[in-house]
């Protein structure tokens, strides 16, 4: 099931209580090239391509979050959440990779607000943060 799956991940990799996950109440639904599709079950009759918000994509080894799915997964993660400056949380806005010796999926968070999910190799963060989401470099 799609839905123990994404629990699984997330506690392996942000080391969310799956029980806690599960209490939101969410269904999934993955949809062309992996990417993971969240939502709350409504009686409304809705068009299939308006049905949930991206949550994130499914990879090999983990899931990486899209933003709206950081801001969901980040207040139940307790492990692999990085706490940018105002200067780094800039640079990530603006599409850079961040140089932070990390490896593995990580939460970037920036005072109260997530920013996304990014993979270190061990030297960098590589930055997901699409095109059109960008914030001009000031």
């Amino acid at each position: 099931m799609l839905k123990e799956k994404i629990a699984e991940f997330l506690e392996k990799q942000f080391g969310v209580d799956k029980s806690e996950f599960l209490r939101l109440n969410l269904e999934f639904e993955e949809r062309g090239k992996h990417r993971v599709y969240a939502f709350k079950k409504c009686q409304l009759e809705v068009p299939e391509y308006h049905y949930g918000l991206y949550f994130g994509t499914l990879e090999e080894n983990g899931i990486r979050l899209s933003i709206e799915g950081s801001f969901i997964v980040g207040k139940l993660a307790k492990k692999n959440i990085i706490e940018l400056d105002d200067e780094k949380a800039r640079r990530w806005m603006s599409g850079e990779d961040i140089e932070i010796p990390v490896k593995g999926y990580v939460i970037l968070k920036w005072r109260n607000f997530f920013l996304g999910c990014g993979k270190g190799n061990g030297k960098i963060i590589k930055n997901y943060v699409p095109k059109e989401r960008r914030i001009s470099k000031i």
